[in-house]
């Protein structure tokens, strides 16, 4: 998954991104913290004790008043990239002759676009978490920084956890808001296959203060399912069999239950400022990744 050639690709995408966003490097973006870098932001009045390096002279030679110079504090970018595994996310579509698998799942997606997005930003010496989650928040394998952090990113995706069930976003989020003290951006990447919705688990982290953008994992045969007829068909998540009869009216019913779910989760996103992609399993991840850096869609902010 992670090797010579996707290594190459990487450098490539890493040179376009900076191309891309080079007006806004790590150095360029400030937090509302004072501190002492080459920002000035503002004044405020001279108390005992204070440093006499930051007061204004030239202040105090017109107005005989002392004043201290304020400056913005540059601060790293803090990327989380939250990955679900669950059993949703395992499935591939198949070819109903020979049941071999027509393309990747959409983790094996999921995990080569967490690496490349984990790489831009160790790259641009953000720092970056990998954490994996399903029906509960998993192990994270930690902050780090700097493209030597990349190799352990690489062992971290290369190591799934065991078989999962259920997407739990409210369970997982709620966990990692909780657990996370400092800010950042979070890139969740997920088919949003929840029962429970998603409104309340993403509202949770916009109202503690975390940056998102959601890559949302699709395959074609989710949207267009082609089969007919008299069918038993597995929930992958819960395992439930269902014996249905498809037909061309059931098939444009499904589609339009699908198209209403992609539509809500596209307007929630755009209401609330929250990034928003699809990334198609048939679609080679580094032609996702061009597009959207091309389109201004990536991590340096």
């Amino acid at each position: 998954m992670f090797d010579s050639s996707f290594l190459a690709k990487l450098e490539r995408l890493h040179l376009l991104s900076r191309r891309t966003f080079g007006g806004q490097s790590r150095a360029e973006r400030r937090s509302h913290k004072m501190g002492s870098s080459l920002e000035f932001a503002d004044y405020r009045n001279y108390v005992a004790g204070d440093d006499l390096r930051s007061v204004d002279w030239n202040i105090y030679g017109r107005s005989d008043k002392l004043f201290l110079k304020l400056f913005e504090e540059e601060e790293d970018l803090h990327i989380y990239l939250l990955v679900d595994t669950s059993a949703s996310m395992r499935w591939a579509a198949t070819d109903p002759r020979t049941d071999a698998p027509l393309r990747p799942s959409k983790l094996d997606l999921a995990r080569r676009l967490a690496g490349t997005l984990a790489y831009i930003g160790l790259a641009n010496l953000d720092r970056v978490n990998v954490q994996y989650f399903s029906d509960r928040l998993g192990d994270d394998l930690g902050l780090g920084r700097g493209k030597s952090h990349f190799h352990q990113v690489v062992r971290f995706l290369e190591r799934l956890p065991g078989e999962t069930g259920e997407t739990n976003l409210s369970r997982s989020l709620r966990a990692f808001g909780q657990r996370t003290k400092r800010r950042g951006l979070v890139l969740i990447l997920s088919d949003f296959f929840d029962p429970n919705g998603y409104e309340p688990s993403l509202n949770f982290l916009l109202y503690q203060r975390f940056e998102l953008q959601l890559i949302h994992l699709l395959d074609p045969a989710e949207l267009t399912p082609r089969l007919l007829g008299d069918l038993r068909l597995t929930d992958s998540e819960t395992g439930g069999m269902y014996e249905v009869t498809v037909n061309e009216g059931l098939v444009r019913a499904y589609e339009r239950e699908f198209g209403a779910f992609l539509n809500g989760l596209e307007t929630f996103c755009q209401r609330r400022q929250i990034g928003y992609r699809r990334a198609m399993a048939d679609v080679p991840f580094e032609d996702f990744v061009l597009r959207m850096l091309r389109e201004g869609g990536g991590l340096v902010r």
